[in-house]
């Protein structure tokens, strides 16, 4: 675990993380599910005419999708329409699936494993396409100021005065007595190791991360949990110290987000659902090498090219593995539970070529 007390000022980012940022692994209804999908069939490595909307929140998570797109490698597996829309949070993302406006999203697993296991069926609803992004150590992190009074340690969070920012942008529709959404989930298993049963009463604010940031600097809140690029801005607009590393533990190398699709698209589709595999592997395999992620997020995720070469960056994986996401299933299954089903993972994976 990399957590480091709170108080004690950490070494500047660049000598910290000079080396994480090129850790990147080369390696509401439901009802909807039948509604057809916006793309149309082809044969495998054929041109396929008619456009597939690919829905997103442009950032560090989905990144190699814009790269698949910039760099051509779509148009090179026969997809020559691909239109990535982007949207503002990961709860529009997955409307727009199920409600046909998107074929393809790039989807946090919370939201994924949540919508599959509203109800017991006898088959999946959601199809895996592909693993997008995994976690690295720091690239999800609960920060506080520095010199903090208040907080010196993890086991600090547990104090009922204390209120910890959460994103709010994947929040899910969860009872308020469990974790509302796979970062706080996250969280809250690692604080555990701290804290035991306690870490289930940790006073959580949801807002924006931007505002995360500046709830911290007025002391509206005593500690945030941020991903990147929010880790690297609060910690160089304000100084701000990690109290704990998120993704570290029993969840190290959490899968964070995948590519997923409706199951009767995925049917109807099965050779535009290979040349979209077949291209995402490549812009994976592209997302390792340096520089190349970091190239793209200036103009995907609007953050400048100086912030975007600082940032810590987890891992582009070039494979799904059912294990890893097994362990985000049993994080949000509980106790406490945040999905009443336990979804069947394996049959939710597409293969590649399958």
């Amino acid at each position: 675990m990399r957590s480091v007390l709170a108080g004690v000022p950490l070494p500047s980012r660049s000598r910290l993380r000079s080396k994480a940022r090129y850790l990147l692994a080369g390696a509401c209804g439901l009802g909807l599910l039948a509604a057809a999908g916006c793309g149309s069939t082809g044969g495998a490595g054929s041109t396929v005419s008619t456009t597939v909307t690919i829905a997103a929140v442009p950032g560090v998570d989905d990144a190699s999708v814009y790269l698949a797109q910039k760099d051509g490698l779509f148009a090179a597996e026969g997809l020559e329409h691909v239109q990535i829309k982007d949207y503002k949070n990961q709860g529009q993302v997955m409307s727009a699936l199920t409600n046909s406006q998107a074929d393809i999203a790039a989807s946090d697993y919370g939201n994924v494993f949540w919508q599959e296991g509203q109800a017991a069926h006898p088959k999946p609803l959601l199809r895996i396409l592909a693993d997008g992004y995994d976690a690295t150590s720091g690239v999800l992190e609960i920060l506080t100021l520095p010199r903090s009074k208040t907080i010196t340690s993890p086991l600090s969070l547990a104090n009922p005065n204390v209120t910890v920012g959460l994103p709010n942008d994947d929040i899910l529709q969860v009872p308020a007595s469990v974790p509302t959404s796979l970062e706080a989930a996250a969280a809250t298993n690692v604080l555990s190791d701290y804290l035991g049963s306690a870490a289930d009463a940790v006073n959580w604010k949801s807002m924006s991360q931007p505002d995360e940031i500046t709830a911290l600097k007025q002391g509206k809140v005593q500690a945030i949990l941020l991903s990147e690029p929010y880790i690297y801005q609060a910690e160089s607009q304000l100084g701000a110290v990690e109290v704990l590393d998120a993704c570290s533990g029993s969840t190290a190398g959490l899968p964070l987000l995948g590519y997923v699709a409706m199951n009767a698209w995925v049917r109807d589709n099965p050779s535009v659902v290979a040349d979209f595999q077949a291209a995402l592997a490549k812009a994976q395999t592209e997302a390792a090498v340096t520089g190349k992620v970091q190239g793209i997020l200036p103009s995907t995720a609007g953050i400048g090219a100086q912030e975007a070469d600082m940032i810590t960056i987890g891992s582009y994986p070039t494979s799904t593995s059912i294990g890893s996401l097994n362990a985000v299933v049993r994080l949000m299954v509980g106790p406490p539970q945040m999905i009443p089903y336990d979804p069947n993972v394996g049959p939710m994976i597409v293969k590649p070529s399958s």
